[in-house]
Formats: structure tokens, sequence, C-alpha cells
């Protein structure tokens, strides 16, 4: 129970550090519906159980004995969130260049294209897609699971953690949600939503430069 305890309290940590999933999760709770963000929370943690499963079968293992998967999957990542980040990015100068030229009868039909957008985005595959775009979560769980993944680590160990884990993350990441979810939390980012996309957008493109960086790094 203890070791149980260790390893959750180490992911409650690395759940809310700074990353692609935190920045997702607060840009929607701030910019669209609890259920459309408790979708993408959803995602997420479908990710979590393809990453964790795959810690517990040893897949990690394989990685190290053939690093060019490791290298493949970083480059995969980093293209995801490199066309993720730039959308945010464009979307942002579009918005903060259109707000110059916005009049207060123009307001309900900008509200209108965003019902749109908000319509046709697919927030379950972008949690999910979001999650599974860095590779290095799988060296982070086995890090973290490395002392369930011993020879002498029962299955009934290694089975909470796969049942465990993702609903950790399901609601932690719920109980953030509604944090950032608050009437003055969205009313900033109502005023405020163009700089923040473009500031999330560049973020993302940080995170898949980095993804790159270390795939090349790993080719050395």
């Amino acid at each position: 129970m203890s070791l149980l305890f260790t390893i959750c309290a180490l992911h409650f940590v690395a759940q809310l550090s700074p990353g692609p999933d935190v920045l997702l999760i607060a840009k929607s709770s701030a910019s669209t519906t609890r259920i459309n963000t408790l979708k993408i929370i959803l995602g997420i943690s479908v990710g979590i159980v393809v990453w964790v499963i795959l810690t517990l079968s040893g897949f990690s293992v394989l990685i190290e004995k053939f690093p060019w998967i490791q290298q493949l999957l970083m480059l995969i990542g980093g293209f995801f969130l490199a066309k993720m980040g730039w959308a945010m990015l464009i979307g942002g100068l579009k918005s903060r260049h259109q707000s110059f030229d916005l009049n207060a009868g123009s307001e309900g039909k900008s509200e209108s294209r965003e019902a749109q957008t908000a319509a046709k985005t697919h927030y379950f595959l972008q949690g999910l897609l979001t999650n599974l775009s860095n590779p290095k979560t799988l060296i982070y769980f086995s890090s973290v699971f490395s002392l369930a993944l011993t020879s002498s680590a029962s299955a009934y160990l290694k089975t909470q953690l796969a049942i465990i884990i993702p609903i950790q993350t399901f609601l932690v990441f719920a109980v953030f949600m509604l944090i950032m979810s608050m009437p003055k939390i969205k009313q900033f980012y109502q005023h405020s939503g163009s700089y923040i996309d473009i500031i999330s957008g560049t973020l993302f493109l940080i995170f898949a430069i980095w993804l790159w960086v270390d795939a090349i790094r790993l080719i050395n």
C-alpha cells in the first residue's frame, strides 16, 4: 500500500507540472464548456492507460534495445504538437488582428463562429493525441514504476496501478478544470483570449522543438 501511495503521490506532482496536457486543459477550461474540457481530460486519461499498459508490459525495454522506435515516436509527436501550436498561434494572431476591426454589431457573428468551431472540434481525440504525442511519458512511467516492475512485484500491484493511475489522472485534471473554468478566469480569457492563444501556441511549438532536438540527440 505504501508503494502504491508513493507512486500515486509522484504522479500527482508530475501531473500538474507544466506540459502540453496541463496547458491544453487550462486553455480549454477558460475558452469552452466544461463538457468539452471533460472530453479532453477523458482523452488524456485514455492516453495514460496506453502508456501505463506499455510500461507494465515491458515496452520500455524494447525501446532500450531499439532506440529508433523512440526517435520515431518523438518526431511524430513533435509534428502533432507543432501542428497544434501553429494553429493556436495563427488563430491568436488573426483574432488579435480582427479585434481592431470588430464593432458592437459584429460580436454576435464572432460568437457564432466560435460556436461553429467548437462544434467541429474533436475534443476527445485532441486530448488523446496530445498525451500520446509525448513518448517521454513512457520514460517517466518507467522510472516511477521501477519498483513495481521488479520480479518480486505482484501482478495485483500492477493491476492496481493500471486502474488507479488513469482514474487519478482524470479526477485531478477534473478538479483543475473546475478551478480554471471559474467565471472570473473565463472572463479574463474573453478579454485576453488572443494573447493566451498566441502564448499557448508558442509554448506548444517549443514543446515540439524540444522533442525534435532530443530525438536528434539520440541519433548521436
